[in-house]
């Protein structure tokens, strides 16, 4: 008997009476499959699959409808043969779950285990291979028990909703500016050539913040002056915290005085408190005297007098340098009371040097309103203690 296999096709087998067993499996579009021997398997190119199913039936498929094609295995061949010998009791249907784990075939046993608790509720055995426990006196999956307590799974873990939108959020993010860093990219290369207006049209029209790490990137890696001035001016127009992080950055790394000058320009039109407390927290730099003065400057033109105490901690600061005596290979004589001494070679050692910071001073007179106590530390400490103190409440009643 022949007949062409569309939507109804697994239908059609089972009123027919088929029952697979030997062969290959063909699994369907629409979700289906069938077991069979494939009479056609030279054709070339394929328009169709002509299969003679265990009962006898040929079947003709179109290639369209077949999404793939699995040969079966020794032991899936097997359990066709001997399924059926095997009664629909609860004995009968957990004998052939345990031959079914025996042969490694665990989406047959499923089926079967599946089977004896539907015959049997409370067959301890099955539900306990099913992953079931008893919560509460019902048995339910970890999936289910999981799934009451607002859990979901996600990329192998249980998490709640709010942990997977984190998760999503953050790809897309990533996604996101690794878009931006494309463009940043692309139109960086415009810049000076033919497409020059263009480019500069792209980076004036930038708004979104997750353009920010990819032009915070190319004002570090640019070193032409032009380019990193328009990378400058896109970062103050976004204007977020992220943003004027690397603007802040900028201003106290960069080796060009232009462009350290023209982000403090745009840093200081407003006055925002983690700006103050990037610049501040420079000040405590002991490696580079210089960042302490470059960070003083920005204070000073920040306008906020909050930091004044950090800025007089800051007036003389410490710093450690290797100074080397003595040039290596030579060997010099010395005397002195213990007699003739030889000494071989240089030395090097770690000396703590104060420096007194200009910088700071300026930006102390500046944001005092002239006051000056020169490098006077203790001076100036007493002067800000006394500004800082409230006035005693008098507790006498009139």
């Amino acid at each position: 008997m022949k007949t062409i296999l569309g939507a109804l096709g697994l239908l059609a087998l089972v009123l027919l009476g088929a029952d697979p067993v030997a062969g290959e499996v063909f699994l369907l579009t629409n979700g289906g499959q069938v077991t069979g021997e494939l009479l056609n398997p030279d054709e070339t190119p394929r328009k169709s699959f002509v299969i003679r199913t265990p009962a006898g039936v040929e079947v003709t498929l179109d290639a369209a409808e077949v999404v793939k094609r699995l040969e079966q295995s020794p032991a899936e061949i097997e359990y066709e043969k001997t399924k059926g010998r095997y009664p629909d009791t609860v004995e009968g249907q957990w004998e052939l779950a345990e031959w079914c784990a025996k042969n490694h075939l665990s989406a047959q046993r499923k089926v079967h285990l599946e089977r004896v608790i539907a015959l049997d509720p409370d067959h301890k055995r099955a539900r306990a291979a099913l992953g079931y426990g008893q919560v509460d006196g019902k048995w339910q999956t970890q999936e289910e028990v999981m799934q009451g307590r607002g859990y979901r799974r996600y990329q192998g873990r249980w998490m709640t909703a709010q942990g997977i939108e984190v998760i999503e959020q953050k790809r897309k993010q990533e996604n996101e500016e690794k878009a931006w860093y494309a463009n940043v990219k692309r139109w960086s290369g415009w810049l000076g050539g033919d497409k020059g207006d263009e480019a500069r049209r792209e980076f004036a029209a930038i708004a979104d913040p997750a353009a920010v790490k990819a032009l915070a990137a190319f004002l570090d890696q640019d070193r032409r002056l032009p380019a990193q001035v328009i990378y400058v001016e896109a970062l103050a127009r976004i204007g977020d915290g992220e943003a004027r992080e690397a603007l802040a950055i900028r201003s106290i790394e960069d080796p060009v005085e232009e462009v350290r000058l023209t982000c403090l320009d745009h840093l200081k039109k407003e006055k925002h408190p983690d700006v103050v407390a990037y610049y501040v927290g420079k000040l405590k730099n002991q490696k580079d005297n210089r960042v302490v003065n470059l960070a003083a400057v920005a204070l000073g033109q920040t306008g906020d007098a909050s930091c004044v105490g950090p800025l007089i901690d800051a007036l003389v600061t410490v710093h450690k340098f290797k100074v080397t005596t003595g040039k290596p290979g030579q060997t010099s004589t010395s005397f002195g009371s213990g007699g003739t001494g030889l000494s071989a070679g240089s030395s090097t050692k770690v000396v703590s040097v104060p420096m007194q910071n200009q910088a700071v001073l300026d930006a102390l007179i500046a944001l005092t309103g002239g006051v000056n106590f020169n490098f006077d530390v203790q001076a100036w400490q007493s002067w800000h203690a006394s500004k800082n103190k409230r006035p005693a409440l008098d507790a006498r009643r009139d």
